[in-house]
């Protein structure tokens, strides 16, 4: 049938794209295109010759003529190379929708099947993108997209919305020019499906309809049965444990991107997490791999929320815990993985694209190992061997329980066939009966034990510090090279440069801590940097808003860095890391500082109020800091007056009172404490009477201070540890 809407030139130009979507190495002739759209040959050939001279098609030199597009037309992928993986495993769906767009007479109406999450709205809209590039609508033709979830259970209600009422035109109607696409037809009754498939039956000579896209959930069999008649193109989409690695490493890379792009900041994280979003499952495809990602990245804009146009640092801890698990299938797809991800790696996520750097790693340093003294009077620690293979952990537990007779050396021997997810169940009762309260220290000899100590560390409470000793790993390397080698020293040197990887010196941390992480902790993080005081070090800002969060964090930090101490307005007394109190730090001459950091000792001296405002007055924006530190150390003498405070406590009040007024007067942001109904109701009397004291700091600065920042305050002075 002649299409009424085009003439014969644009039809047989669809046609010889149609015929290169599924033959691109091989054209068509004159006879074919005739025979297949029942046309005369001799309008077919003066067609062609027309699209000869608009340089659209192009023919053959060999007998028959054939004709194809040219290259300036041919790569009409266009809009599908916005899909991940379109030339991959999506390249016989790419083919199957353009060939259902380009076939004659409207094209034809698809069905997208697919798990919930697999990309099937997304490949509706990249399927109309490439309609309206193509010329098959118009730009302004409508795209209809409706959610059949969003119906009701009135099917006459849903029949009128689609098909109209006999006074509105309804859905099909809306989008006559244009394309229509249903979306979980699943979930639309039965008596709704057979009137849509009444209406393609009907409308099917007419070509009254518009062009129809149905996406459905693969479990729906009876649904596709009975549609699959009906919509002749039936595209699958495969899950995300059916596609290639490559594939979700680009999906995870598009994600990182566009959060980079959305919050202006560039998205940082370690070849752990990444293997770990590689690997975890998604429950809902890669609607899960995407919310994980944007998730973690809310979390990490929270945490670094002031520091403006700095990294956001994606932890593991921000994503949920069904990430932390996509380690247990890491010696699966091991290889696979390996090739992907570069081991020991920081990659950067940003608006160009992706950068992957070696952490630097500061230079080794003399310590003092001083004789350890035998405490009987408290619980202890205790010592863990994890090594694959068979009587390894056990012959070294063994060894030393036979010289020391200390009953605090644990073994676990992992066979190398045994499964991840019995593994971990194994470590984890283990470390449930030998924990005695203080801790247990593992002993591992794969990275995969790594990541499996630290999730259960997470899920149990067991306070748990874990040290590499891959001596399986190396003994196979070193016999691998010792069977090619042409003499000992070059095993000797292999053996040398393995042992000597081990042992480099680990990445140091100086944490700066507050309620926050934007006040106090910020403040010190820019004064340290400002002073060159620990150019062999990265200094961290931390929230101590949530006590099991921060604890977390030091953890995940403790894996692959020494954290040399923490400083802060109060000792929040954790993982026996050295504090030093901001007055502390402010207090020493500017010279010393790497002293005073690098041994935590200096003798006491009296803090330079004056040259601290000085400092903060180099960061704080938005207020004059002259007429604040007026107005804050009167408030801090009231205070002072009512509840006596020591030097640290009144340093760290008046450096984040002062960071507060500047953000809450410049932004009007105010910091959420998580406790606040309850600090403000536990220390009533306390919130009373400071509320007096700011009052004036308020009118001043034409500010008010919420009960969160309240509560934030009263966490300073009270020295509060949720």
């Amino acid at each position: 049938m002649r299409n009424h809407m085009k003439g014969n030139r644009e039809q047989i130009y669809e046609f010889v794209k149609l015929h290169s979507s599924v033959n691109a190495n091989h054209g068509i002739s004159t006879n074919e295109i005739a025979e297949a759209l029942g046309m005369q040959r001799t309008n077919v050939s003066t067609a062609l010759g027309e699209l000869l001279r608009e340089g659209r098609v192009k023919k053959s030199s060999s007998r028959p003529v054939l004709y194809s597009l040219t290259e300036a037309f041919a790569d009409e992928e266009g809009a599908f190379r916005e899909l991940v993986g379109y030339d991959g495993s999506l390249k016989y769906a790419v083919q199957l929708a353009r060939a259902a767009l380009l076939y004659p007479h409207r094209g034809l109406n698809v069905l997208l099947i697919g798990r919930e999450g697999s990309g099937r709205k997304y490949m509706a809209e990249v399927m109309h993108k490439a309609a309206v590039q193509q010329g098959l609508v118009a730009e302004q033709a409508p795209f209809v997209m409706c959610d059949c979830m969003d119906f009701g259970a009135d099917d006459a209600a849903t029949i009128a919305e689609l098909f109209g009422d006999g006074v509105q035109g309804g859905m099909l109607a809306e989008a006559a020019t244009g394309i229509l696409f249903l979306h979980k037809v699943q979930f639309l009754s039965v008596n709704v499906r057979r009137k849509l498939l009444r209406c393609f039956v009907e409308a099917e000579d007419a070509r009254e309809l518009p062009m129809i896209f149905l996406s459905c959930d693969d479990k729906a069999l009876d649904v596709i049965s009975l549609l699959e008649d009906h919509v002749l193109a039936e595209i699958r989409l495969p899950s995300l444990t059916e596609r290639p690695l490559p594939e979700r490493r680009k999906l995870l890379e598009h994600f990182l991107v566009a959060e980079a792009c959305r919050t202006k900041r560039t998205i940082t994280l370690e070849s752990e997490v990444l293997t770990c979003l590689m690997l975890f499952p998604c429950e809902k495809e890669i609607l899960t791999l995407k919310t994980q990602i944007r998730k973690a990245c809310m979390n990490a804009y929270l945490r670094d929320y002031m520091d403006h146009g700095g990294e956001l640092h994606l932890y593991i801890s921000d994503f949920d815990p069904s990430v932390r698990k996509g380690f247990l299938n890491y010696r699966a797809d091991k290889e696979a993985v390996d090739a992907l991800v570069k081991p020991q790696m920081r990659y950067f996520y940003q608006e160009g694209g992706v950068t992957v750097l070696a952490p630097e790693m500061p230079p080794a340093e003399e310590t003092q190992v001083s004789e350890p003294q035998i405490r009987t009077d408290e619980p202890s620690p205790v010592l863990l061997f994890v090594f694959y293979g068979q009587g390894v952990a056990r012959a070294l537990s063994d060894t030393i329980e036979e010289q020391l007779h200390r009953g605090n050396v644990y073994a676990v021997d992992i066979p190398y066939e045994q499964k991840d997810e019995q593994t971990y169940e194994l470590l984890r009762q283990k470390l449930l009966a030998i924990d005695r309260g203080a801790g247990v220290l593992a002993v591992y000899d794969q990275k995969v034990l790594q990541q499996m100590l630290y999730t259960i560390s997470c899920e149990t409470g067991t306070q748990l510090r874990a040290v590499a000793l891959p001596v399986t790993r190396f003994g196979m390397e070193w016999s691998k090279g010792a069977a090619i080698a042409d003499g000992v020293d070059r095993v000797y040197r292999m053996a040398a440069e393995s042992l000597g990887a081990l042992w480099h010196s680990p990445k140091k941390v100086i944490v700066t801590l507050c309620t926050t992480s934007e006040g106090v902790a910020l403040q010190m993080k820019q004064y340290l940097i400002q002073h060159k005081a620990c150019t062999d070090a990265e200094v961290i800002a931390l929230s101590l808003s949530d006590r099991n969060l921060l604890r977390e964090k030091l953890l995940e930090l403790m894996q692959g860095a020494v954290i040399l101490c923490i400083i802060g307005t109060y000792d929040p007394d954790i993982l026996a890391i050295p504090f030093l109190s901001a007055a502390d730090v402010l207090a020493v001459p500017v010279e010393r500082l790497p002293e005073l950091l690098r041994t935590q000792r200096m003798e006491k001296a009296e803090v330079d109020f004056d040259e601290m405002f000085r400092c903060l007055g180099d960061h704080l924006e938005y207020v004059d800091i002259g007429r604040l530190k007026e107005a804050l150390m009167e408030l801090a003498e009231q205070i002072e007056g009512k509840y006596p405070m020591s030097l640290d406590t009144k340093t760290g009040l008046v450096m984040h009172i002062a960071c507060a007024v500047n953000r809450i007067a410049g932004r009007g942001v105010s910091i959420e404490n998580p406790h606040r109904e309850e600090i403000v109701q536990k220390y009533h009397g306390v919130y009373r009477d400071l509320r007096k004291y700011v009052a004036p700091v308020e009118r001043k600065f034409h500010m008010i201070f919420s009960d969160d920042e309240m509560a934030n305050i009263i966490s300073i002075l009270m020295q509060i540890q949720e």
